[in-house]
């Protein structure tokens, strides 16, 4: 046990430290590990999901879908990412339908691509896309350490033991005090954000992180999978170890474009971030 929690922690560390130098410099390098990571939780997903059977036909829809939502990532179109996504997974829904079978490639690329193309867009948002990016990493890396020593130290009722036998309410109840904590803290440092906003923000964002942990262990249990992949040593794949960032990202890019506008300065980007955690 203190092996593997050894390994896990050296290989969290490591990556954290990738993704906080790339979210610091941001521009082309955030753009390429947003693009990255969504790939491979793409064909993660698609890896799991062809246990029962994926056409040709399907398979190309989602490669085409990814690699046109992945360039237009690059090139900092973000509306254009998430409507490529979009239509790639009316697509493939479409494709599955005709052939009487499930959703869950279409689901899958929806997962993949708007978690991509709303982190980077969070990124490219001038001034504030930097703190955007590290109060949602903050809330969630907080929310999941709060969540496991909280869970394990209290234990206690189940949070959804159909989903995630392991989870508990004391863990749950950890990780939003922890998320709401650190995430308040990083706001004050990092912005000018309101006190009583930066606080709801860390809890709704921990919330959909929580969220987010509980639909990938339900639909890794769908198909009888443990981890999702062997990439990251002590951790699984790319979706065990961002699960609950591709939740909090989307939620943050859906509140902060959906918050009443306010005049963006120049060089302000998209205005997302600004709008999200702004004075």
């Amino acid at each position: 046990m203190q092996s593997e929690l050894l390994l896990r922690t050296v290989s969290g560390v490591i990556l954290g430290l990738l993704v906080l130098y790339l979210a610091w410099i941001g521009g082309l390098g955030f753009k390429l590990l947003s693009v990255v990571i969504m790939a491979l939780v793409f064909f993660e997903w698609f890896r799991i999901v062809q246990t029962r059977s994926l056409s040709t036909q399907v398979w190309a829809v989602g490669i085409c879908t990814i690699a046109a939502t992945g360039i237009c990532i690059l090139a900092g179109w973000g509306s254009l990412a998430l409507a490529v996504t979009a239509a790639g997974a009316g697509l493939s829904l479409l494709i599955r339908l005709l052939e009487g079978l499930d959703g869950w490639p279409a689901l899958g690329l929806v997962y993949a691509g708007f978690s991509g193309a709303a982190f980077a867009e969070l990124r490219d948002s001038g001034s504030y896309g930097f703190a955007a990016v590290i109060f949602v990493l903050a809330v969630i890396w907080a929310t999941d350490i709060f969540a496991y020593f909280g869970g394990r130290r209290f234990g206690g009722p189940k949070l959804a033991p159909v989903m995630s036998p392991k989870k508990t309410w004391s863990g749950f109840a950890s990780g939003l005090f922890g998320g709401m904590l650190v995430g308040v803290f990083a706001a004050m440092v990092l912005t000018d954000s309101r006190f009583v906003w930066a606080a709801l923000l860390a809890a709704l964002l921990s919330l959909a992180g929580q969220m987010g942990d509980l639909f990938e262990s339900n639909f890794k249990r769908q198909f009888g999978v443990k981890d999702s992949g062997a990439i990251i040593p002590g951790h699984g794949g790319v979706m065990d170890r961002v699960d609950s960032v591709i939740f909090a990202a989307f939620a943050a890019y859906v509140i902060g474009a959906a918050l009443p506008g306010n005049e963006i300065p120049p060089g302000e980007g998209n205005g997302i971030a600004l709008q999200l955690l702004g004075p």
